[in-house]
């Protein structure tokens, strides 16, 4: 029962609410399109996002990609490559709001938002925005999510049909000329592990428990389930 208990503990449990930035590898070369896409995952009833991004605008800069991958920014009024993933707009029709995209500071704010109250918002897990960017030169830059609404919240924007701030976790990412990391160096491999770890060692306790407090042998357990009813016809004999 521990080990079982301890696997849903861990595989089964209810993650929190995340916002993931894609992790890009192998840029090499300059003028190359790649597209980035920010995720959010283990969220209900989401009727709204809003992000602040930024990045080195000396490493790579948001462009239009293909014609039909761009929408105009509000400030400035020129194409860019931003494009509202499907995961809010599963749950019907949204607003997609460009508040401006700036590639001399490499930086942008947007969001999007449910277009009727009367929606029941997103749940699950999916993409909700998906970025075009170029390379201007070889060299590794984070994509970082930062406070789009100091006054609101101290993260990135989610909220609920409510109205309600969903509070969530934060993962920033990379976009770099080196390959991906070995497959022990991830982060999910290691969880794996730790809660590999945490099996075995319940495992081990068990045996041990085992091994100290040995179940007796079939003919001593059922003496002791007839005992009680041996002592009372000793007793009967006795009177």
């Amino acid at each position: 029962m521990v080990i079982i208990g301890a696997l849903v503990y861990f595989y089964v449990r209810p993650q929190q609410p995340a916002l993931d930035v894609q992790n890009i590898y192998d840029v090499t070369e300059v003028g190359q399109t790649f597209l980035v896409n920010v995720s959010v995952s283990n969220v209900k009833s989401l009727s709204q996002w809003s992000l602040d991004l930024t990045w080195n605008p000396e490493i790579i800069r948001l462009t239009t990609g293909d014609p039909n991958f761009t929408i105009p920014a509000m400030e400035p009024r020129q194409p860019v490559g931003l494009f509202e993933g499907p995961f809010l707009k599963s749950s019907g029709q949204t607003f997609f709001i460009v508040n401006f995209a700036d590639n001399e500071q490499g930086e942008t704010v947007l969001g999007a938002i449910t277009a009727t109250a009367s929606e029941v918002g997103a749940t699950g897990s999916g993409v909700l925005l998906t970025m075009n960017f170029t390379v201007l030169k070889a060299g590794t830059t984070a994509i970082e999510m930062n406070i789009p609404f100091p006054a609101l919240t101290n993260q990135s924007v989610l909220m609920n049909i409510q109205g309600e701030v969903i509070s969530h976790t934060e993962t920033n990412r990379l976009v770099t000329e080196k390959g991906p990391p070995p497959i022990w160096a991830s982060v999910d491999f290691q969880y794996s592990l730790i809660g590999g770890e945490v099996v075995v060692m319940l495992s081990a306790s068990g045996i041990v428990y085992w091994r100290t407090h040995p179940r007796p042998p079939k003919s001593a357990r059922r003496r002791a389930e007839l005992q009680p009813v041996i002592d009372a016809e000793d007793q009967v004999d006795s009177d």
